[in-house]
């Protein structure tokens, strides 16, 4: 049997992870010199509530590898295979502790994997690789599959405010500063594992009509997710610019919401195959085709 394990920035908590019979590695957050691990004993209604009248920042930390050996150590021993997926390495260190952590394990019942991206996306990978594991995939089918899933999951949001990001450090105090007097909404996303801003509006709702530039090439046979940082209406009213049908909503947790700020909404999505790729073979739709036909 292969255990997938996941941390929480793909934005389910211990609890939810585990009736679906996915581990959640919750993270520690330190709010006012006091610490607390998202995930499990920080619920998102709190933390927003408390946000605000925070006298600093919310200081977040990556798993370390202790943690990671504590979970995976018995799985290995009981006979089963591991799959961990983090957040991407280009925002998080948790890929390093990981890689530490596993680097003295059996590596052929071990597979540690780069999700490139966090959030929302994150959440899309790891449902995949969840349908993937119920449905019969080995290991190696598994790892192949979401090495080429990662490249087509796509996340864009809409920041509200850049105070938080440049409280960050992922933008500059000047732009942020500009952002803020022009009324500027930022559109972030991901580009090679890092935060970057891919676009902007003068006012959010500018913003919305740049943001569905982006879902052109959105792929409709795979499920599409809008979330957002506790600001649940907005996210209805951003859901409405969209023709498509959304399989989920989501609310961003502490980890991630601490770095955006209230007000955040955006969506995740896997894009369509480019022509490129199509000429090649697909081991994802290989392999689904063969899931399917087993189990038909």
């Amino acid at each position: 049997m292969i255990k997938l394990i996941v941390d929480c920035t793909c934005e389910m908590g211990v609890a939810e992870a585990e009736k679906l019979g996915i581990i959640a590695m919750p993270m520690r957050i330190m709010m006012d010199d006091k610490e607390y691990l998202a995930g499990k004993n920080l619920d998102n209604d709190t933390f927003y509530e408390m946000l605000p009248k925070l006298k600093s920042m919310p200081k977040t930390m990556q798993i370390n590898t202790n943690d990671y050996l504590e979970v995976i150590q018995p799985i290995l021993a009981a006979g089963d295979e591991v799959f961990v997926m983090a957040v991407s390495s280009g925002l998080s260190g948790t890929f390093n502790s990981l890689t530490q952590a596993t680097k003295d394990l059996d590596q052929s019942r071990v597979v540690i994997f780069d999700s490139r991206t966090f959030t929302l996306a994150y959440y899309a990978l790891v449902m995949e690789a969840h349908k993937l594991i119920q449905n019969g995939a080995t290991l190696n089918e598994l790892k192949q599959a979401m090495e080429e899933l990662r490249e087509r999951a796509k996340i864009y949001f809409i920041a509200d405010t850049t105070k938080y990001l440049v409280k960050g450090g992922r933008i500059s105090f000047v732009k942020g500063l500009m952002a803020e007097a022009l009324h500027i909404k930022p559109i972030i996303s991901v580009v090679d594992k890092k935060l970057q801003m891919v676009s902007k509006g003068i006012g959010y709702n500018a913003a919305k009509k740049q943001i569905q530039r982006f879902t052109q090439s959105i792929d409709l046979t795979m499920p599409v997710y809008y979330g957002h940082v506790h600001a649940s209406e907005k996210a209805e009213d951003f859901k409405q610019i969209f023709p498509f049908e959304f399989a989920e909503k989501r609310e961003i947790g502490p980890i991630v919401g601490a770095h955006g700020g209230p007000g955040c909404v955006g969506l995740a999505f896997f894009q369509n195959i480019t022509e490129e790729v199509a000429k090649k073979p697909s081991f994802f739709k290989n392999l689904y085709n063969k899931i399917m036909h087993k189990n038909a």
